[in-house]
């Protein structure tokens, strides 16, 4: 078994912790992850639940009915980062950022179908950011758009904008654009798919599109959550 770096849980040649020390921000951002994320080699919601002291992550599919979910959704100023039409620039939120911070951690077919599944999630006030450059997951995996970015990448401009101090956030980016360097680097030699884990997930799962609408799936607290690359059972194909 490869040795693996006991914080970011990678294997230690593509360990990325040098210089991430956790920050610490205004704004509690909270991460939402579907299931399907966790397995991706780079995983970059778990990196940054890693990079800011004031984060959780929960994983699953709808948090309608998840109870610590639910209730911060219900908290007084509480917003969505998602872009789209009527969300507000985060630039703009910075003389009164939000308490809260939700943000969706999946592709975005599995975002939307989250937000439709936690109705609650999704009437929040929504906050955008403007990346102005193409996303660091480029050579790893295709966005829908050229400015299209990932968690990690959202959430760091987003708290970057609010908090009028981009410096405090630019590590967690070059922790990650370092990973998928790394990541990429170790693909090419080992000519496998960069954005998987290894044999324990070349198992086919179902498509988006095959997937029941588990509305009544309240996903995991951030205390079940299954940390990025422990040793997990073989998926199996769905009957």
């Amino acid at each position: 078994m490869r040795a693996r770096c006991a914080r970011c849980h990678r294997p230690t040649e593509l360990c990325v912790c040098e210089g991430l020390v956790p920050v610490p921000s205004r704004t509690r951002v909270v991460l939402l992850q579907h299931p399907r994320e966790a397995r991706l080699a780079i995983c970059s919601a778990w990196l940054t639940r890693l990079a800011l002291q004031n984060a959780e992550l929960h994983r699953g599919v709808g948090f309608e009915e998840h109870p610590v979910v639910s209730a911060l959704a219900r908290a007084p100023g509480a917003a969505l980062l998602f872009p789209g039409p009527g969300s507000e620039p985060a630039s703009a939120r910075a003389v009164s950022p939000p308490p809260l911070l939700f943000a969706i951690d999946g592709t975005w077919h599995q975002a939307e179908k989250m937000l439709r599944l936690s109705p609650s999630l999704a009437a929040l006030p929504r906050i955008s950011v403007d990346a102005g450059r193409p996303s660091g997951y480029t050579g790893l995996r295709a966005e829908p758009g050229l400015v299209h970015l990932s968690t990690l990448e959202a959430v760091a401009l987003a708290l970057s904008d609010l908090e009028r101090d981009p410096a405090r956030f630019e590590p967690m980016i070059s922790a990650f654009q370092r990973g998928v360097a790394l990541q990429l680097a170790c693909a090419k030699g080992m000519r496998r798919n960069p954005r998987h884990r290894g044999e324990g997930w070349r198992t086919r799962l179902p498509g988006a599109q095959d997937e029941p609408d588990r509305a009544h799936d309240a996903g995991e607290s951030e205390g079940g959550v299954e940390e990025p690359g422990q040793d997990r059972p073989r998926p199996r194909h769905r009957t």
